[in-house]
């Protein structure tokens, strides 16, 4: 009898062990594959890093599985998160309030998988950064939209078409210094990258060259080259001292001093970009709309996230100013 238990403890602890090592070998084969699909290992936020991504390696390799394409799992981030807002407005429940929550935090999900699954598939494309934007921008109507919906018969408001002005003129401001708010982040990351030659993941793009392109494009192709154009000279007209450093690179070329130069204030930068991306605005929001103050909500982006762009902006602006003459001095190769 002592020695039948004996076997049985002995043949259970060895499952546990198997089970244990078969997990560790799935979470190294996860890690593996979060860190080959993103786009530059020093630009993420630690959120996404240490969670989102993860979770969003789950979905990639349902996706993947299954053939579904980045650009149709954007458009799924897209439907959960303007769904997840759509239930926040209602303001009917906390279980409604809850399950919205949760469909935003599936949309995040959702936007880093459709990242992961295009660089693992080496399925990206223009149309594809476009229609994330896009999708991300939906969201965020939806949501500053909830949170008017849910202000608008408030005893703050109920009743004072004059506050309701207000109220909509806040919320249609919020919206646009969102807008500029995530441009800059996601165009200076790029140029992160393309400074140290990270060309996996590196996306930037100049629009004289798309504009170049959009010439000779017909039909769909041209009207798809018109929006990326659009999209690219609204971030590029924010930031005119860095598009003399780019003209001059185009001439002169890049060495390694200039590059070091541009990472050694850059690697700082990019951690302030995070700030303005999707995980610190949404936790924020989430929070306000949970603590029934969807004013703070509007405010946050307003009076914090603001002035962190206007800083981040300036202060690339200025590294691109003082390393220009670092450029001229490069000599043109014959």
């Amino acid at each position: 009898m002592v020695s039948k238990m004996k076997d049985n403890l002995h043949h259970a602890t060895q499952a546990v062990k198997g089970n244990l090592h078969s997990a560790k070998e799935n979470l190294q084969a996860t890690r593996a594959n979060v860190i080959a699909a993103r786009k530059c290992e020093n630009i993420n936020d630690p959120v996404d890093t240490h969670f989102v991504d993860y979770v969003g390696m789950f979905w990639s390799r349902i996706f993947i599985a299954l053939h579904i394409i980045p650009n149709v799992v954007t458009l799924l981030s897209g439907l959960s998160g303007v769904t997840g807002g759509i239930l926040l407005a209602m303001n009917r429940s906390l279980g409604m309030d809850i399950l919205g929550a949760v469909l935003v935090f599936l949309s995040a999900v959702f936007d880093a998988s459709d990242g992961q699954v295009a660089r693992l598939t080496k399925h990206y494309s223009r149309l594809g950064r476009m229609l994330d934007g896009m999708a991300d921008a939906s969201v965020y109507f939806t949501l500053y939209a909830a949170c008017v919906c849910r202000l608008w018969n408030t005893k703050l408001f109920l009743g004072n078409p004059t506050r309701h002005g207000i109220l909509i003129a806040l919320a249609v401001l919020t919206y646009v210094f969102y807008v500029a708010q995530c441009q800059l982040p996601d165009y200076f990351k790029n140029l992160h990258m393309y400074m140290i030659d990270n060309s996996r993941g590196n996306e930037l793009s100049r629009g004289k060259h798309i504009k170049a392109e959009m010439a000779q494009a017909k039909g769909f192709a041209r009207f798809s080259l018109f929006c990326y154009w659009f999209y690219t000279s609204a971030q590029e007209r924010r930031a005119p001292k860095t598009q003399k450093l780019l003209d001059a690179i185009e001439v002169h070329g890049k060495n390694e001093a200039l590059c070091d130069a541009f990472y050694a204030e850059s690697r700082k930068l990019v951690k302030l970009t995070n700030l303005l991306t999707f995980n610190l605005r949404t936790a924020v929001l989430l929070l306000c709309v949970f603590l029934h103050f969807e004013l703070g909500a509007l405010g946050f982006v307003l009076l914090v996230l603001e002035p962190i762009r206007l800083v981040l902006l300036h202060r690339y602006e200025k590294l691109s100013r003082d390393l220009l003459p670092m450029v001229s001095k490069i000599a043109v190769p014959v």
